[in-house]
């Protein structure tokens, strides 16, 4: 069975389903198809390498490498998406002794992050909502509440962009790109009114909760770079500028351990770029869930 969906601006077709906006056909920018399963080694890949990271133990986590002819993303273990150059025609193999619930977590967040990465698009490590008009994103490493923000949003009201991953294009426009926010399960109040339909759990230990999604692309009115704290009653929220506004946004790329010169300069233009055309602000929010709607409301007004 074949599945065909529009996310972060692009047409991806591919035979395993996806927590992506459904698309209506069109030719694809990204194709995902299944090959055979086999052992996915922790041998070097062959080629140059582009991207790579460790875990604290040394073992490598992921390995992004291409020989010119083929470029290959490697989760050890687990899975490897092998395709041409910019990915744009991948097939995933799977480990036989991994929890295959995994593809999707990483064909919708790491896959889609280096493709568009590869095809130079600037993509944040971000959750956003539609506010009005606009979007709002919050930006940050795993467990700064970036999702738990956007869900909490989603509950007032606004619409979903998207989650974990955001395309950012010149002029700060930004792409639906996700249908659900995988919640930490300390958030998991937040889907205590949603329809029994809308909540799943996911394979490493998340929340899954659909919402309402935006259908169109959208100008990024603002980007947040939340701090939540125990110790605070009411939201504080400080404008960055300039070179301290890039340092801190740079802190927080989706993909980690990039090693290739051409994507850092890259990055690190559009970056510069973007924060010289959208606010960035950071916030130090208190702990939640829940959020009172006063805490929400002024993130909100950011727009």
């Amino acid at each position: 069975m074949d599945f065909t969906y529009r996310a972060h601006g692009l047409t991806v077709w591919s035979d395993v389903e996806l927590a992506l906006p459904p698309g209506d056909g069109g030719e694809p920018d990204l194709v995902l198809r299944r090959g055979p399963d086999h052992a996915v080694p922790r041998a070097e890949l062959p080629g140059r390498c582009l991207a790579e990271l460790a875990k604290p133990d040394g073992r490598v986590f992921y390995t992004l490498a291409t020989d010119g002819n083929r470029t290959v993303l490697r989760y050890p273990s687990l899975c490897e998406f092998a395709g041409d150059p910019l990915l744009r025609e991948v097939t995933y193999h799977l480990d036989p002794s991994a929890d295959h619930g995994l593809l999707t977590v990483l064909a919708t967040g790491a896959l889609l992050a280096v493709h568009l990465t590869l095809n130079s698009h600037l993509v944040l490590h971000a959750s956003a909502v539609r506010v009005d008009e606009r979007a709002l994103a919050f930006v940050g490493a795993s467990g700064m509440g970036k999702s738990t923000l956007a869900a909490a949003l989603c509950g007032l009201g606004c619409d979903l962009v998207a989650d974990d991953v955001l395309r950012v294009d010149a002029g700060g426009i930004v792409y639906p790109g996700s249908t659900e926010n995988r919640l930490r399960m300390a958030a998991r109040g937040l889907a205590d009114e949603a329809a029994e339909e809308d909540v799943r759990p996911t394979v490493d230990g998340r929340l899954a909760l659909r919402s309402t999604v935006s259908t169109n692309a959208l100008p990024l009115a603002a980007c947040v770079i939340p701090r939540p704290s125990r110790s605070v009653v009411d939201v504080s929220v400080e404008r960055l500028a300039g070179a301290r506004a890039f340092v801190r946004m740079s802190q927080f790329p989706r993909v980690l351990g990039w090693r290739d010169p051409a994507v850092m300069d890259f990055a690190f233009q559009r970056l510069a770029d973007l924060v010289a055309e959208v606010p960035v602000f950071e916030a130090t929010v208190p702990w939640g869930p829940p959020f009172r709607d006063e805490v929400l409301n002024t993130l909100a007004a950011l727009t």
